[in-house]
């Protein structure tokens, strides 16, 4: 009788360890599925934050603004300039989420690239630099360094 007994523990064993395996199996799946939801959610909430500095632009009087500062913002009156910091730090903002995000590795580099690119933009042109020299202390240390090591290249 003590015969079938360790035969019935040695299948339960066997069947308890592959048990464990598809579980584990199962939970490497999951992580990989909510890694992926994650990422995709980063990129949809980088595309609203984005999206939301686009609507300045429905003010015409704002997208004339706009067109000046990105070339000489003392050229702005205190409203306007006002205005163009509130619109730049939106955009500043939105670089800064997705830098953090792709540094934490939840954005993949081809996304990063194309919105980097995007961004990078915004230094290309002296109010872009100009609120860069004026709010730069807002930002995480991480993002300051990313952009101060790239401020020479964008001039």
């Amino acid at each position: 009788m003590t015969r079938p007994l360790k035969e019935y523990a040695l299948a339960a064993e066997i069947i308890g360890a592959i048990a464990v395996v598809i579980s584990l199996i199962y939970v490497g799946v999951s992580v990989n599925q909510n890694t992926n939801a994650v990422m995709v959610s980063n990129h949809q909430a980088l595309v609203a934050l984005d999206q939301a500095t686009t609507d300045w632009f429905k003010d015409p009087d704002f997208a004339a603004t706009h067109i000046v500062a990105m070339d000489d913002v003392t050229k702005l009156s205190a409203v306007q300039q006002a205005q163009f910091t509130s619109y730049l730090a939106d955009k500043f903002n939105a670089w800064e989420f997705a830098f953090l995000t792709h540094e934490s590795g939840m954005m993949e580099d081809n996304i990063w690239q194309g919105w980097d690119g995007h961004y990078r933009t915004l230094l290309q042109q002296s109010g872009g630099r100009w609120f860069w020299g004026e709010g730069r202390e807002g930002f995480s240390p991480a993002f300051i360094t990313y952009l101060d090591s790239i401020l020479p290249a964008a001039e």
